[in-house]
């Protein structure tokens, strides 16, 4: 006999509280692990020490990176640099939608293996659900080499909950692309209309290419694959620019939690200000923490997050049963109206950004696979401002959180579950 809705609906929303519940519990022993340096300003060598200690990763100089808004200007991009390979396309997303872009995406890679390109793709199970079986065969008839990352296994069921989150593409070890992108006819157009999703990613070029080309490597040889190597993937790279980076991995399995130490690092050394643009934010308690310590200090600290068109909602309902302790602490917090906002940017003193795959909820934090950058740079960081500046012009400031005794917060409050964003 069939199960109620309702039943069924339990179940889940009980099934995701385990999973919050778990996450911050782990969030919590992670932080203790991973100390700190609240010393260590932005702008100071300290810092910089400081932030390749979180991440595990030098940086690198000589770097260049060009900020792309919006489908219009990311696909062709990306297209532009696959149809221009010459002998090697790696390729990592979560997100793949069927669909148009999905299509060109296919045509794209199959072109370059038949022309001698040696192409390799990595597509999470569960975000690539809706890809068929007629793409996957073209692709491999074409002689593309394309992975499935974490399918369900018997003998390892809870490893199903981790999922690939990265964005990575690079293209004859040269041309590297990151961000929050997936490939779906959502991210389509300018976020003109509901429809049509608000996003940044980023083309790079220069020494820090090779980090991101290392970063697919992990997962690569984790999905089966033999280790990439030699110059077709990882040549000599020259300075292409004067932006000061480093791209790095975090991978829960292997407990490497870089994503809440970079966070926390970040926040700590703020002594001006802490902006986030982020689709999914929910705050576990050594989040929080940073957040409500940088306020103590006197930093300035501003939120902009997804409206009533995010696609998910229970994530949302959650968020904004967080916003009256951040507005007493003077947070400020905005809601970008036109459609779903899906950028995943941070922005510190007007000198320190990050931007990436990861979002600041417990399932980038500490369950999924992610891919960030990081950058030193002025420069780079007033662009992300401006666009951000623009952004909030389409926002509502949040005046009036719901009071976290109003009856209508009680449901979602006792969920305290993630259901997990996994765009």
């Amino acid at each position: 006999m069939p199960q109620a809705p309702a039943i069924l609906f339990l179940r889940f929303l009980a099934i995701s509280s385990v999973v919050v519940v778990v996450s911050c519990a782990q969030g919590n022993r992670i932080a203790k692990k991973q100390p700190i340096q609240p010393a260590a300003a932005v702008g100071t060598k300290e810092f910089e020490k400081a932030m390749a200690t979180a991440v595990k990763m030098p940086w690198v100089a000589g770097n260049d990176i060009q900020t792309l808004v919006n489908g219009d200007e990311i696909f062709p991009s990306m297209l532009t640099a696959i149809k221009s390979a010459k002998k090697t396309v790696t390729f990592e997303t979560y997100a793949w939608v069927r669909g148009t872009i999905a299509n060109k995406f296919v045509s794209a890679f199959c072109e370059r293996a038949r022309a001698g390109v040696k192409v390799h793709v990595i597509l999470d199970f569960v975000g690539a659900k809706t890809i068929n079986k007629q793409n996957i065969t073209r692709m491999r008839s074409a002689g593309v080499a394309m992975k499935l990352s974490q399918p369900f296994s018997i003998t390892k069921p809870l490893d199903f909950n981790v999922r690939d989150h990265r964005k990575i593409m690079v293209v004859d070890g040269v041309v590297g692309f990151s961000g929050g992108c997936g490939i779906g006819d959502a991210w389509l157009g300018n976020a003109h209309t509901p429809k049509h999703w608000r996003e940044n990613h980023y083309r790079v070029t220069g020494p820090v290419v090779a980090q991101l080309q290392h970063g697919f490597n992990d997962n690569w040889v984790k999905t089966g694959g033999q280790k990439l190597s030699g110059p077709d993937y990882f040549p000599p790279l020259r300075r292409t620019g004067n932006l000061k980076a480093h791209a790095f991995n975090s991978a829960p399995l292997d407990k490497h939690f870089t994503i809440p130490h970079l966070y926390r690092q970040a926040m700590a050394s703020a002594r001006k200000s802490i902006i986030i643009e982020n689709s999914y934010v929910y705050l576990d308690k050594p989040m929080m923490k940073a957040i409500l310590d940088a306020r103590k200090r006197g930093v300035h600290v501003e939120m902009i997050l997804a409206w009533k068109h995010t696609d998910s909602w229970p994530v949302r309902y959650l968020s904004i049963y967080q916003y009256d302790t951040l507005m007493k602490a003077g947070v400020h917090i905005y809601e970008f109206e036109p459609t779903m906002i899906h950028c995943k940017v941070m922005v510190i003193d007007h000198v320190f950004t990050a931007i990436g795959s990861a979002n600041i909820d417990p399932r980038s934090l500490y369950i999924n696979d992610e891919s960030n950058i990081n950058v030193i740079s002025k420069r780079f960081a007033q662009e992300q401002l401006r666009i951000i500046e623009r952004d909030k012009l389409r926002c509502k400031r949040i005046t009036k959180p719901l009071s976290p005794w109003n009856p209508l917060s009680f449901p979602p409050r006792a969920v305290i579950g993630l259901i997990g964003p996994q765009i």
